[in-house]
């Protein structure tokens, strides 16, 4: 068997093919961007490119790879290879991507969660190595995440596990953009953090800030929060409670060994990860109170790693 795979990111900005070695190392990486409001086909047209030109540049022919596993982001089901939607990329209401690609390219092909995808990198090659028990919370526009049980992804019965954005942490509170209130992503996910941060400026909150209202980004109120800008500490520790809240839950039920969390949100460093680790130790619960809550190590590679081994895991389990 062939000792390379591909790993395949979609995003809706960007799209990503990657030539892996059994070793879980990058050998080839091509990038462009998606062009999402192009429809469906040209995105997979650009997808199968992107495929091509990874093994190209890494010198192999279709017979030197495996299989392919994509990452895409919203709703689908793995085994029958099927895309419901996605959000953010018109024209994907319920595509057989992978046999659409395994007929381009001869190829198998899979498809995951591109959360569950870059929760299973860490899991492999980063972060997560060395336990058998772990979630990932994705920390980005929206909140995703990712639960690994026993050393097995764990995707439920019909795929859709992990969706660890939408748990509940203050019932009828905040509107989601799920429909419910009082998710998780409607105050801890970058929207809502800077959300969050202009209605303290609107009741009156100052902070140096407030003359960037309407070009506000987390990056600038992480950095506020590390020079001592009292109202983005505040934002950036209670997001951080609020994390902890959702962690500590998920540790009482399912008692994992670590916490990874990823996304350019990780940059707000200490003052996130100390918030989040106080929240699971106030609960006086040994499940929460000794779980390791721990920045990703992988970065942007780690969707690009785990889609490719994911496509071995199935590969060899036969489907």
């Amino acid at each position: 068997m062939s000792k390379h795979l591909i790993g395949v990111d979609l995003g809706g900005t960007n799209l990503r093919a990657a030539v892996i070695d059994r070793q879980h190392r990058v050998l080839t990486k091509f990038e462009c961007p998606t062009l999402a409001i192009e429809g469906s086909q040209a995105v997979i047209n650009r997808l199968i490119g992107g495929i091509e030109e990874a093994m190209r540049q890494a010198g192999l022919k279709q017979a030197d790879i495996a299989a392919i596993g994509m990452g895409i982001p919203g709703p689908l089901n793995q085994k029958a290879g099927i895309v419901y939607s996605t959000p953010n990329m018109p024209g994907w209401e319920n595509i057989p991507l992978a046999a659409l690609v395994r007929e381009r390219t001869h190829i198998t092909a899979f498809i995951e969660n591109d959360a569950n995808c870059a929760g299973w990198g860490e899991f492999v090659t980063g972060a997560g190595v060395g336990v058998r028990h772990m979630m990932m919370v994705t920390l980005g526009t929206g909140i995703g995440g990712a639960i690994i049980i026993d050393g097995k992804l764990h995707t439920g019965r019909d795929g859709t596990a992990g969706e660890l954005g939408h748990i509940c942490i203050i019932d009828g509170g905040r509107p989601c953009g799920c429909g419910g209130r009082g998710c998780v992503e409607a105050y801890a996910s970058a929207t809502a953090v800077t959300a969050r941060f202009k209605e303290l400026l609107d009741q009156g909150w100052r902070s140096p800030l407030a003359v960037k209202r309407d070009f506000l980004t987390t990056q600038d109120i992480f950095s506020a929060a590390s020079g001592g800008d009292p109202v983005a500490l505040h934002i950036v520790e209670e997001t951080g409670h609020f994390l902890g809240v959702m962690a500590s839950s998920i540790a009482e039920f399912l008692n994992p060994d670590r916490c990874i969390v990823a996304g350019g949100m990780i940059q707000a460093g200490a003052i996130l990860f100390d918030a989040m680790r106080q929240a699971c130790l106030n609960r006086n619960v040994h499940p929460s109170r000794t779980m390791e809550i721990v920045p990703a190590a992988l970065g942007g590679n780690a969707g690009l790693v785990g889609a490719a081994d994911q496509a071995r895991v199935r590969l060899e389990a036969g489907e």
